[in-house]
């Protein structure tokens, strides 16, 4: 088995990760949201191939399953080479049980410098240890490097027209940390190759590798299936940070009766989470709904963002709303789902969705409006960053923006809150928390769509789509967005209700 350079960085973060990688792979736990970002990865290092003008070669050669065919890629490598091609991309080598792809090989000072894309917006030490790894392998297949750099992507940069490849990219010289960390490698590839080699599982302490530099995806397993942790945890502490959390782990404060005999000095909220009773402070939530007035409108927005700008006047990584829902209650005093009203968008058509929103938007809110949503300081950026970016229609979106109220606060706060919560108020944890066992406000019961990381998803394949296929994502965007507001309704309908003595 060769020592890639991702195994190499996977073990250098955490040896027991390249381990189960390879036995008990089944025991990650995807995130679609890492998956977005492996995506982000590939489109950026089609990009990046460009750096160096147009002129260059390509070294990569696919299988019909989507893998490597590492030995053709190889020879592939050595015929580019010897030919004295000045740009080679996924340049391919193998020495000692290695392999490493090398994502821009690029010619000069009598050698090769090696340039490594990555599609983050700063520099990880992660990224020192994969092109560390590279020049070693290079070096020991007979390769003269002469540079090692790091591509990655300006997080200033706005795009104007077509993509200008050396405004999107920062390079960064990166050879005086490799040379830091080159006289590991070799130690390093060897104790890799003994772990690739157990056949029992090893043990590993829990640590802030864990989390760093990566989300571990075998966190579940080892906390709970390795290490026995219960749930709820220190681990589950309201804003705790994981390395306070693993502070009191490693001193044997595990479960909150642990953290209670111990006497744990906590924050007013984990005070509350730790008691787990149910709170409800009426002085507070009466004040806060006497704050809201007719006509009363509930707005979420479901955005993507894209590491590689797709419209003028974006940036890298900018949110791009493409949706909204509004659930709404005219001047009647009536609260009864019998006086609600629903409005929505969902951009249809090619191109750059933001002012055909912002202008519906401003269509479908009166200037009179009391706004709800559910973090107010998301909605109320993304309005932002539409008045920045359409300077004619500034006036009504700022209007807008002043008049938002925030459903949150009553729970960030600690106004209201009930053990079930578990120590967390996002709009998923707090509408089960009010309203347990109901499926109508159960979001797994919807199709396709059931959290804002998949609605970009959705949105984003929309393009690659047959007929029939667009519209039931379409239909399904829909009825997701459609929840959030709806969530919103039913959790403002519960607090006036509680305040009134109704429930």
């Amino acid at each position: 088995m060769n020592i890639s350079k991702s195994k190499y960085t996977r073990f250098c973060q955490c040896p027991k990760i390249l381990w189960l990688d390879i036995y008990k792979r089944e025991k990650a736990v995807l995130d679609l949201a890492v998956e977005r970002r492996f995506e982000e990865g590939n489109n950026v290092g089609d990009y990046a191939m460009r750096y160096f003008e147009e002129n260059f070669s390509q070294a990569e050669v696919k299988n019909a399953d989507g893998s490597l065919n590492i030995p053709v890629m190889l020879a592939k490598t050595k015929v580019l080479i010897k030919q004295d091609v000045e740009t080679i991309c996924e340049a391919a080598f193998q020495t000692d049980g290695c392999f490493c792809a090398v994502d821009i090989l690029h010619k000069e000072n009598g050698g090769y410098a090696i340039y490594e894309v990555k599609s983050s917006t700063k520099l990880s030490d992660v990224y020192i240890q994969d092109i560390s790894f590279q020049k070693y392998v290079l070096e020991k297949a007979g390769i003269l490097v002469t540079g090692t750099y790091i591509l990655h992507v300006n997080n200033k940069y706005m795009r104007n027209g077509k993509i200008d490849i050396h405004q999107l990219f920062v390079c960064e010289d990166v050879s005086s940390r490799v040379a830091e960390h080159l006289p590991l490698v070799p130690s390093l590839i060897n104790e890799a190759k003994k772990v690739c080699s157990l056949k029992d599982e090893p043990e590993r302490k829990l640590g802030e590798y864990c989390r760093a530099p990566y989300e571990c995806a075998y966190w579940k397993y080892c906390s709970e299936e390795v290490h026995s942790i219960p749930s709820p945890s220190v681990f589950d502490l309201y804003h705790i940070s994981f390395k306070n959390a693993l502070a009191l782990y490693d001193d044997g404060i595990v479960t909150f009766e642990d953290v209670v005999k111990e006497n744990v000095d906590l924050t007013e909220k984990q005070q509350v989470q730790i008691l787990g009773n149910d709170l409800f402070e009426k002085e507070y939530v009466s004040a806060f709904l006497s704050r809201l007035s007719r006509p009363l409108y509930f707005l979420d927005f479901e955005t993507f963002q894209t590491c590689i700008p797709e419209y003028d006047g974006v940036k890298p990584y900018q949110q791009i709303p493409f949706q909204y829902s509004l659930h709404f209650f005219d001047g009647v005093p009536d609260i009864t789902l019998k006086a609600l009203r629903h409005k929505e968008f969902l951009f249809c058509g090619a191109g750059d969705p933001r002012r055909e929103l912002a202008e519906s938007l401003i269509k479908d809110i009166p200037d009179n409006a009391c706004i709800i949503a559910y973090n107010k300081g998301f909605e109320c950026g993304r309005i932002k960053e539409l008045a920045d970016a359409f300077p004619d229609l500034k006036d009504a979106l700022m209007f807008r923006r002043e008049h938002f109220y925030d459903l949150l606060d009553v729970f960030k706060n600690g106004y209201v809150y009930k053990k079930s919560m578990g120590g967390s108020f996002s709009i998923k944890s707090v509408l089960p928390a009010l309203f347990p066992n109901d499926p109508e406000k159960d979001y797994h019961n919807l199709e396709d769509v059931h959290n804002g990381q998949e609605a970009a998803s959705s949105f984003l394949e929309l393009r690659d789509k047959s007929t029939e296929e667009k519209e039931r994502l379409r239909r399904n965007l829909l009825k997701y967005c459609e929840k959030d507001t709806m969530a919103m309704v039913w959790i403002w309908q519960w607090l006036v209700k509680k305040v009134n003595g109704k429930i």
